[in-house]
């Protein structure tokens, strides 16, 4: 038990922890997006007092243009934590938090969890009673423990081992998400930047990440040459760098090198814990990880001859460790693949075979976050959506910072009608990975959102939106169609339906797979519209 820092704020029966970026009830850690952490935090700093929603949006989202909606979806989820009178709307103006907060001398004794003091970095002013210093320095907080890992570059000349080196980035990205001192940028977001010639500044400023990691490797024969560097993006400066000559049997230890190499100079206090931790590697398998690098890298181009070959990967990754979770997990995305885009030969069985994998993949490791979000993907499929959704919520608290969680949570949260919910979640995920390719699912959720509501303008404009990121995906062709339908535009939805149904079939089985509506009336109300855009199942 520690005392309180002179930076956490105490309201009722909550503490909020502005170093650690954690919000606690009762002691206990509650889950909460970014964005509403720092819109949160601006209120507490002027407690009672009006925010106005242009503060609130130069502080939260500096540089950035975003709906207003962003900002009431955030309050909603504050209110939903909180309570619903603790924050106050002023017509018209902005808000005010109405909870009373407790003056520093008070909270000081205030009962925490036991966790490690965490020392302000250099060059920045310790905290003082000033409301407005306090602001200045939470902006200042805001990103110091965020970090990037782009993709490493490729040294060796041969495209067939990109995935080698996306492998490395990736697995580093795994190790840093283990540590509870940083917030780690999603792949999917940091992967973007591949091959970029912005600054590191630049490239930091968009993913909002105070540090870089940045490599390239060269793979010859049995011999691996890496190099990494850490880089801070405010000032530009290398704080750390390392070269790396090693046999390839010793990949994994020198990934776990680089992790606690970043983790231990952006906090220097944990040293000692990150080169403990990073000494005790887990024995891995170099020809199994090779595999399954290979599989995770033509997974993630989509297309069916790619899902394909990943399936054809996993399958020999499976044949050299048959209980390996990522690996289970992966295989049984390959099956959702075929059902998603309607070219499973037996959709039943390919979910059957999913259920079968996932549910291995968290009896072997039960705190796997990715296995938890496959079987949630699984069970949506399988209409237990209630059981999916608890999944996917176990998969955020492992993970908190896991995008992808978030954006299929609102998915299927959307589907069980909780569209206000839905929305804020989907907003924690772009907040999360606000460059990531699953963007144009994430707009669909909102599409769908605002088509139950019966708001079809809205519902056309994401849909359009969604269409717009992801023209290869088919399915957006059908929800664009279906709001173009309700909104009125049977032409456009007749073109719209043409494009979806473009050498493909779409039967009234693979639309339930996709759209596990709970409420026959929202099915209904979405494939009428779809029939009306000339959907004949």
């Amino acid at each position: 038990m520690t005392t309180a820092s002179l930076s956490d704020i105490s309201f009722g029966s909550f503490v909020l922890q502005r170093h650690e970026r954690r919000l606690l009830s009762n002691n206990k850690p509650l889950l909460l997006g970014a964005r509403a952490f720092d819109v949160l935090t601006v209120l507490l700093d002027n407690a009672g007092q009006l925010v106005t929603k242009q503060r609130l949006f130069e502080q939260v989202w500096s540089g950035t243009v975003v709906e207003e909606n962003n900002l009431q979806v955030h309050v909603s989820t504050l209110r939903r934590l909180l309570g619903a009178d603790s924050i106050a709307t002023v017509a018209g103006r902005g808000y005010r938090l109405t909870a009373p907060v407790k003056p520093p001398a008070d909270a000081q004794g205030a009962t925490q969890p036991a966790t490690p003091a965490i020392a302000p970095p250099a060059g920045i002013a310790a905290q003082t009673a000033s409301t407005d210093e306090a602001q200045v320095r939470h902006n200042q907080l805001a990103h110091r423990w965020t970090v990037a890992v782009l993709p490493f570059v490729n040294l060796g000349g041969d495209a067939d081992q990109e995935y080698f080196s996306d492998g490395l980035a990736e697995d580093i990205i795994t190790y840093l998400t283990h540590s509870p001192w940083l917030l780690v940028v999603s792949r999917n977001s940091s992967f973007t930047y591949r091959g970029s010639s912005l600054s590191s500044e630049h490239i930091g400023q968009a993913l909002g990440a105070r540090y870089l990691v940045l490599g390239s490797v060269r793979k010859a024969a049995s011999q691996l040459r890496m190099t990494a560097e850490l880089v801070d993006t405010h000032n530009h400066d290398t704080l750390w760098s390392e070269r790396y000559d090693r046999p390839l049997t010793d990949l994994f230890a020198v990934q776990a090198q680089i992790s606690a190499h970043v983790v231990s100079t952006i906090e220097p206090v944990y040293l000692r814990r990150e080169e403990r931790h990073s000494s005790q590697v887990v024995e891995k398998d170099m020809q199994h990880w090779d595999m399954l690098m290979r599989a995770r890298w033509h997974f993630w181009l989509s297309t069916k001859s790619h899902v394909v070959q990943a399936q054809g990967l996993l399958q020999q990754a499976l044949a050299l460790k048959p209980s390996d979770s990522p690996t289970l997990s992966l295989m049984a995305f390959t099956h959702l693949a075929q059902v998603w885009g309607s070219w499973a030969p037996d959709p039943r069985a390919a979910i059957s075979e999913a259920t079968r994998l996932s549910l291995g993949a968290i009896r072997n490791d039960d705190r796997d976050a990715f296995a938890h979000f496959t079987l949630g993907a699984v069970l949506s499929c399988t209409g237990q959506l209630d059981w999916a959704i608890a999944e996917m919520e176990r998969a955020l608290s492992l993970y908190p910072q896991f995008a992808a969680a978030a954006g299929e949570l609102g998915r299927l949260l959307v589907f069980a009608g909780r569209t206000e919910e839905a929305a804020e979640y989907v907003l924690q995920a772009i907040d999360a990975s606000p460059h990531d390719p699953h963007l144009s699912l994430w707009m669909r959720t909102r599409a769908i959102g605002c088509f139950i509501d019966g708001n079809h303008a809205d519902a056309l404009r994401y849909a359009t939106s969604a269409t717009a990121k992801r023209p290869d995906w088919f399915f957006n062709h059908f929800l664009l169609a279906a709001c173009q339908a309700a909104a009125g535009d049977l032409a456009a939805a007749k073109i719209s339906m043409a494009n979806g149904l473009e050498h493909r079939g779409y039967t009234l089985q693979a639309f339930k797979f996709g759209h596990p509506f709970v409420h026959e009336h929202h099915a209904k109300a979405f494939s009428d519209a779809l029939k009306l855009a000339g959907w004949n199942p």
